[in-house]
């Protein structure tokens, strides 16, 4: 009895060790796997938001990915910032000079300069060094922030924001990480002269009524998206759900085709009225009320990411929301919502119709289908560069949903 008792005891304990290095070393990929998501609560749900809550970034380590990617992580794993380029029409590696483009995000990264530097050599871009003025990094209240909860977060943002307009300058804002923190943060740096767009990757906790003003006091038309989230229908939390800021939602891509992704964030949000630019589109069945996302771009394909000295595949509107941030750093003329719906009626090849896929089993608002949908909004960005260059700014200025 006493030796079977101690062999269990040992075939126990070894369990539980191997269990617990399986979960160090691959602790978010654990996490997704058993879909613990203890932050990203519904918006009828919360109260609103605290001093003391966090932020959901959205973002998943791509579980297939982690059978190609060996410890070392030597390699690259996912779409390629070329991939992108040719997915929706980019012009590459020229793109974005003389544009600033910014990304928000609670807690430093340590490894930013050496992670981008080595994504940079990996497929050819431009450096961007804080050295060369192409990357900045500002703390919010100009105080030193620790490290955050998840720092990869930033670095895929920023990366693919690099992917995506090579030569813009790039503005890393890293706010504290408390809710009240993290929703005034893209206020902070919203009247900045030059600045172009706000990638923001999160969703914060609450309804966040009490910011929504924050992100309309915008004059310059700053470009402001957020991701529309990863737990698919009716999971919408501030600040995709503010009239004042465009919802990036995703896509799966297959080859040149695109789906809508089964995770992207979508629905209604009963807390905001119906703005004007979707009443005028007429968007299907909104009922009065704000419908995410806007637009979309892939999210549940892997791209690849260098984080924290690894190649990672990631997924997520995390990836999406980024892409449309650099592509504002593309055109000649301020992204909004107006021009969005706008550019939807009047040039509808600027959109990549998603008419496929669906994000939950709640029928009509779960589905993909022509024209606007609850998973990927107007689509994702076809000839969008081309067309929004090709118009005078009186043509901009008329267009209208």
């Amino acid at each position: 009895m006493a030796a079977a008792k101690t062999r269990k005891s040992l075939i126990a304990k070894s369990l539980f060790c191997v269990a617990v290095l399986i979960f160090l070393l691959f602790p978010t990929a654990i996490l997704h796997l058993y879909n613990f998501d203890l932050d990203n609560i519904h918006e009828l749900q919360s109260p609103d938001p605290g001093s003391h809550s966090n932020a959901q970034t959205h973002t998943t380590l791509d579980m297939t990915a982690l059978k190609h990617m060996k410890l070392s992580a030597a390699s690259a794993y996912g779409l390629t910032p070329q991939e992108l380029w040719k997915l929706y029409n980019l012009p590459g590696l020229n793109g974005g000079e003389g544009q600033l483009i910014a990304e928000v995000i609670d807690g430093s990264i340590p490894s930013m300069e050496s992670d981008l530097n080595a994504y940079s050599q990996r497929f050819g871009l431009p450096a961007c060094t804080v050295a060369s003025g192409c990357l900045t990094i500002q703390n919010q209240g100009g105080r030193y922030i620790p490290k955050g909860a998840d720092p990869a977060e930033g670095i895929l943002d920023v990366e693919i924001m690099h992917a995506i307009a090579p030569k813009a300058k790039i503005l890393l804002y890293i706010m504290s990480s408390d809710n009240t923190s993290i929703a005034r943060g893209p206020a902070d740096i919203i009247k900045k002269p030059g600045l172009r767009s706000i990638n923001m990757s999160y969703g914060f906790e609450g309804n966040g009524k009490r910011f929504a003003n924050l992100y309309n006091n915008n004059p310059n038309h700053v470009a402001l998206f957020a991701a529309s989230g990863d737990d698919g229908y009716g999971k919408i939390t501030p600040p995709s759900i503010y009239p004042g800021v465009i919802a990036v939602g995703g896509t799966i891509v297959n080859g040149t085709t695109e789906i809508g992704w089964s995770g992207s964030g979508g629905g209604l949000s009963k807390l905001y009225p119906e703005p004007a630019y979707q009443q005028s589109y007429g968007i299907p069945q909104a009922n009065g009320h704000r419908g995410n996302p806007d637009v979309a771009a892939v999210s549940g394909t892997p791209i690849a990411i260098y984080e924290m000295g690894r190649w990672r595949g990631e997924r997520g509107t995390s990836v999406a929301s980024p892409i449309w941030t650099g592509i504002a750093a593309l055109v000649n003329k301020p992204i909004t919502n107006e021009l969005l719906y706008g550019l939807a009626k009047a040039k509808p090849d600027s959109f990549g119709d998603i008419t496929s896929g669906a994000n939950g089993k709640c029928g009509f608002y779960c589905t993909a289908h022509p024209g606007y949908d609850y998973v990927t909004g107007l689509g994702t960005p076809k000839n969008f560069v081309a067309n929004v260059n090709a118009m005078s700014t009186a043509q901009a200025m008329a267009l209208k949903p």
